[in-house]
Order: structure tokens, then C-alpha cells, then sequence
């Protein structure tokens, strides 16, 4: 006959066994009771309306509002502070310090910003969340254009740095200029010398190469899609890794053709200054969540995205690389001290 202790240790194992059962089997939203919006979620967006980073933010907030992205039932709303190279945008950001319910999304140009020492607000000042993705841009000419490589390019630069015209959009010394800049630097150019011409939008800069107007144009492969399309422009090859799919999978990389630079133009979200680690966590796994969602594929697509995150943990280094990276250049530039 069983001894009473032998049937307690048989009872406490078996509630044991059951209670490890029920654990494994509960939803991670039960098992991890941390921080979750519990009012409305403001993601601040530091351009106009109709843009790369208006297009990204209201995507994101689709994706968040339909409750799939860790059971958000809280309302999430975008609004546009344009001005300041973004910094307008922060600086409001900063205005709700500690607060985990307030977001802004950043381009990289906002960083270039940063660089060359007209930043109202940095990174370090903020709280970093999450690197989403990136926007690699393509390089085009005019459809009878006598430049049919990106070689071409760096010959001409080499026997004459002001002998092609590059148009750009949004500022000078963002992203895309500073590959401009690498291309000088792998000709043996002075990037000084260069003729870099600045326009407000990426399809103003595809009609003015259209127009004869410029050489060379450098922007995301929408802005210039159309003009593509059309006739009118020839794309000369994508300035990233790796090629485009889908309609540009025929178009090389700079790199294929001996040209070895990148422009991208990336986008991370940050939070104000001083959220804690759970805010932080929920918000990583929330939106990266997001980014791998089958409801998110269709603008990824269409707008030649790429997810490629980086969490909060090494966010940090990453962007000081970064900045350390674009200061660099725009020193070359006369861009910055």
C-alpha cells in the first residue's frame, strides 16, 4: 500500500505536469503581461502628405489598426508636422516625453540632417525603437541618352567632375547625394566639383531628365516609373545589394557594373525620450510583426520596399555608424565641420 507521502509527491507531479500543459498552450498576449496601448496611438510623420514617409506611416497604421499587430484595439492616427528636415517632427515628439503612445517615423535624411549639424533634435535624444526598411534608389537617364552604363558615369566624372549634371529631391546632402558623392570618390573626382541639382519632388526630377535638362537622375524607382514606361527615360541600375523584383528584375545593380555604392533612403521609428524597456519591447515586436504581415506585401511591392528591421536592442550603434558614415561624406562635401 502506497506510503501518504508517496501519494502527495504522485498529486503535487501531476498538478505540475497539468499546470506546464496549460502554460504552453496559452496565447502570448496571456503569457506576457506587459505594456500595451491603453488610449489612442499618434504616429508623427515629418513630411507633407503624398510622400515616401506619408505612404510608410499610413501603411503602418492600417496594419496596427486592424488588431492583428499584437491585439491593438486602441485607435491609431498619423499626423504630418513637415518642416526642418523632420526636425519639426521630433521636436514634437519631444513634447510628450515618457510617453509610449506617440511615434515618429524618420527617414535617413533626417539623419544627414543630424550630420551635418542642422538637427534641432538627434537620436540620442530620442528613444529608438525600430529600423523597418529600405528604399533603394535607381539611377536614370533619358531613353536616347549617349551614358549606357553606370562605367559611363564614372568615366566622364573622372575626366571631368562638372561634366554630368545629377538631379536629386528634398534637400542637398541627403542620402542620395552622398552616393553622387562616392561615385566622385571611385572616379578620383572632386565631390565639390560636382553639378547636383535639387528639386522638391522625385517626379520633378524624372521630367527634367525627360527634358534633357540633366544628365542623370537618382530617385525611387516610382518617382520615374511612368516617364520608364513611357519611353521617355531608361533605367540605368538600382543603387542597393540586390535588384528589384518584379517589372525592374531586369535592371543590374550599380555593383554588377563595377560602380560598388549604395543610395538608400531607410525609415525607423522612434518614441520620445525616456520610454522604458517594456514600451520599447511591445513596440518592437509589434510593428516588426507588422512588417512580416501578409497584408503589408502588396506595398512592398509596389513601392520596391524592403523590410529589413533592426530592433531596439542594436538600434542605437546602428544609427551612430550611420551618422559617423554621412558626416564623413558631407565633410568631403564642405557639407560639414
Amino acid at each position: 500500500m502506497a506510503q501518504a507521502s508517496d501519494l502527495k509527491g504522485v498529486f503535487v507531479n501531476r498538478w505540475i505536469a497539468l499546470f506546464s500543459s496549460l502554460l504552453f498552450c496559452l496565447p502570448p498576449c496571456v503569457l506576457a503581461q506587459g505594456w500595451r496601448p491603453d488610449k489612442a496611438v499618434e504616429i508623427v510623420i515629418g513630411a507633407a502628405p503624398g510622400g515616401a514617409n506619408d505612404r510608410i506611416g499610413r501603411s503602418l497604421q492600417r496594419l496596427l489598426q486592424d488588431g492583428r499587430a499584437n491585439q491593438i484595439t486602441t485607435p491609431v492616427n498619423v499626423v504630418n508636422k513637415p518642416g526642418g528636415g523632420q526636425s519639426v517632427a521630433f521636436a514634437y515628439l519631444n513634447t510628450h516625453p515618457n510617453n509610449p503612445h506617440f511615434l515618429g517615423l524618420a527617414s535617413s535624411s533626417w539623419l544627414t540632417t543630424v550630420a551635418a549639424g542642422r538637427g534641432t533634435v538627434t537620436p540620442r535624444e530620442l528613444s529608438p525603437v525600430i529600423k523597418l526598411l529600405d528604399e533603394y534608389q535607381m539611377y536614370f537617364v533619358r531613353a536616347d541618352s549617349t551614358i549606357k552604363s553606370a562605367r559611363d558615369i564614372v568615366e566622364r566624372l573622372r575626366k571631368d567632375p562638372a561634366s554630368v549634371t545629377f538631379g536629386i529631391s528634398t534637400a542637398a546632402g541627403n542620402p542620395i547625394h552622398i552616393s553622387v558623392a562616392e561615385i566622385a570618390r571611385l572616379a578620383g573626382a572632386d565631390p565639390t566639383k560636382l553639378k547636383v541639382v535639387v528639386f522638391n519632388t522625385g517626379t520633378d526630377t524624372a521630367i527634367q531628365v525627360a527634358g534633357g535638362h540633366l544628365d542623370v537622375g537618382i530617385q525611387s524607382p516610382g518617382s520615374a516609373m511612368q516617364l520608364t514606361q513611357s519611353g521617355k527615360l531608361r533605367f540605368l541600375g538600382v543603387a542597393g545589394p540586390r535588384r528589384h523584383g518584379g517589372i525592374l528584375a531586369n535592371v543590374p545593380t550599380m555593383r554588377e557594373q563595377g560602380v560598388d555604392i549604395t543610395a538608400n533612403v531607410f525609415y525607423t521609428i522612434f518614441g520620445p525620450r525616456g520610454l522604458d524597456a517594456a514600451q520599447l519591447a511591445f513596440w518592437d515586436e509589434a510593428l516588426s510583426s507588422a512588417m512580416k504581415s501578409d497584408a503589408v506585401k502588396k506595398d512592398l511591392d509596389f513601392n520596391f520596399w524592403t523590410v529589413d528591421t533592426v530592433g531596439h536592442r542594436d538600434l542605437p550603434a546602428f544609427l551612430e555608424k550611420e551618422l559617423d558614415a554621412y558626416r564623413r561624406t558631407l565633410v568631403a562635401l564642405g557639407m560639414a565641420k
